[in-house]
């Protein structure tokens, strides 16, 4: 028998040209993570029980710890012997309402942090009254929900009331905009322009309140207001003496608009210095000046148009010889402000001296400043600024050593006059015995006035 041949495959060179390289780690990575995951989704599936028991029991050991670190307790709100505090509702009423307002206590169950800052409003109490008649009185369970979803309701003090429900009466009332505040100085509010939007609204309750209800509120504070502004907020009812009355308001919200204009004007005005004294024997006041001689004004409309001159406290000459230069502050107007506190005055005095000759001969010239008084003002006109005319006045010593400013009149006519600047005559009274000598026209600005001539 000839001898058998056995074929076989190729086979892998072990090394030389055609050796096979590793594959590469970034190849392997993908392959890895694969194989990590299906093991480990597979030892949860093998020991599922394991795993749920350690879960329960670390939930478990979480809150043995919670009990221990902060444990609950047990308190009353509000606390023993304070009153009941959190107010019971009516449910199920219908159109009936609760005779009678009522309040109660509650013990709660809760960690120290969750009851801590309790207020009545963490809770709702009610009393269902289904089926219950008007005027008839019957015994309910009061029922407490807590807000705060961490503490537990224990215990309702009392736990049942005995309550009568009744019918309602209804009242229209108009909403009244109770204001308080100021607004911003110079400005004020055209009440007669503001609106409320209702105008009225419907009250209902039991009827002694009802019937004690004087007017039903919308707050507003007008404080530092410079411009027109909307409110809108609850309604509250009160009594005449301004007490709150608990009612229903139907609607219980309303909306004002406030009109708010500025009133505040400004003016420029002539200060005006009255002296009080007569100088020493021998002298006379010559001339007074003011510095500065306007002040500006600024108040309500109202009051700065009544003015046509600022004054300040009369300044005492009694006995002076020489020149008086004083300080004085400016009488400042109700309810306005001034540009300036003061002004500077500045009273002239002068020895009475004649000219030579013998006594009683015509003195050789004295001059004196008057302020004068205007008349025949045409209507619808009013003169503006301050103004003085300059007098010469000679005469026998003896009167002009007696002779005092307010014995000295000059009178400007203003018949005829128009609106501007134009001289108007000056006429000069002085007493008898003594000269005035004539005096130049006068320059006078009129100016439209609301009013009459002066």
């Amino acid at each position: 028998m000839g001898a058998r041949t056995r074929r076989r495959g190729p086979q892998r060179a072990r090394g030389g040209a055609g050796m096979t390289m590793p594959e590469s780690p970034r190849l392997l990575w993908p392959r890895l993570l694969v194989a990590l995951a299906r093991s480990s989704i597979g030892s949860i599936y093998r020991n599922w029980a394991l795993a749920s028991f350690s879960l329960v029991a670390a939930f478990a050991i979480w809150f043995v710890i919670e009990d221990v670190e902060n444990p609950r307790v047990t308190v009353r709100f509000p606390a023993e012997g304070l009153p009941a505090a959190v107010p019971v509702e009516a449910r199920n009423a219908g159109n009936l309402i609760m005779k009678d307002s009522f309040a109660v206590a509650v013990v709660l169950e809760g960690r120290d942090k969750d009851l801590e800052n309790l207020v009545p409003g963490d809770f709702r109490a009610y009393i269902d009254v289904q089926g219950m008649q008007a005027d008839i009185e019957d015994v309910r369970e009061v029922k407490v929900e807590s807000r705060r979803s961490s503490v537990r309701v224990v215990e309702v003090i009392p736990s049942a009331v005995r309550v009568t429900v009744v019918e309602p009466v209804e009242r229209e009332l108009p909403i009244t905009i109770r204001r308080t505040g100021q607004v911003a100085a110079g400005y004020q509010e055209a009440e007669t322009a503001s609106t409320v939007e209702p105008a009225a609204v419907v009250i209902s309750g039991l009827p002694e309140r009802v019937a004690s209800v004087r007017s039903v509120d919308l707050d507003v504070n007008l404080s530092g207001v410079r411009d027109n502004t909307t409110v809108e907020g609850d309604l509250v009812a009160r009594s005449q003496s301004g007490a709150q009355v608990v009612v229903t308001i139907t609607p219980a919200r309303a909306k004002a608009t406030l009109q708010i204009e500025q009133t505040f004007v400004q003016r420029t005005l002539p200060v005006e210095v009255l002296t009080t004294g007569d100088v020493a024997s021998g002298y006379m006041i010559t001339n007074v000046k003011v510095e500065p001689a306007t002040v500006a004004v600024t108040g309500p409309q109202a009051v700065v148009s009544g003015l046509n001159k600022l004054t300040t406290p009369a300044l005492d000459v009694s006995g002076a010889r020489t020149d008086q230069t004083l300080i004085r502050t400016i009488d400042e107007p109700q309810n306005t402000s001034l540009g300036r506190p003061s002004v500077t005055v500045t009273v002239e005095i002068r020895p009475i001296e004649c000219s030579s000759g013998p006594a009683g001969a015509p003195c050789g010239g004295t001059t004196f400043v008057v302020g004068p008084t205007f008349e025949n003002t045409p209507a619808g006109l009013t003169h503006s600024g301050l103004y003085s005319v300059e007098v010469k006045i000679t005469g026998p010593l003896t009167q002009l050593r007696d002779l005092k400013p307010g014995d000295i009149k000059a009178t400007v006519s203003l018949a005829g006059g128009a609106l501007g600047t134009r001289g108007y005559p000056v006429t000069v009274t002085v007493p008898g015995g003594l000269k005035a000598e004539p005096v130049a026209n006068v320059q006078v600005t009129l100016v439209a006035s609301s009013g009459g001539g002066q």
